[in-house]
């Protein structure tokens, strides 16, 4: 028998988003801090590891921000779709 596999239960996507908004939070919000000390701590124009520690943890911070409106746009897909209290549980 070849059945498809089903798709995943409200419950599940409803999870799934989720997960991508404590995702989000933390990649905003950690990263964010590390970049904010790194820079706060003086930035050296000479050093090279000293830039890259404090752009790569900003570039990853910006990666969060995009990751939140991602969960933004699935959330109001998901809501418009099933509505706004699918797959969560009492």
């Amino acid at each position: 028998m070849t059945a498809k596999d089903p798709a995943p239960s409200l419950i599940q996507q409803r999870l799934a988003l989720g997960r991508l908004r404590l995702t989000a939070l933390f990649m905003m919000i950690g990263w964010g801090a590390v970049a904010a000390l790194r820079g706060a701590g003086g930035l050296d124009v000479a050093e090279v590891v000293d830039w890259i520690a404090f752009l790569l943890p900003l570039a990853l911070a910006l990666y969060g921000v995009k990751l939140w409106f991602d969960y933004r746009r699935k959330v109001r897909a998901f809501e418009a779709a099933h509505g706004p209290d699918a797959g969560k549980q009492p």
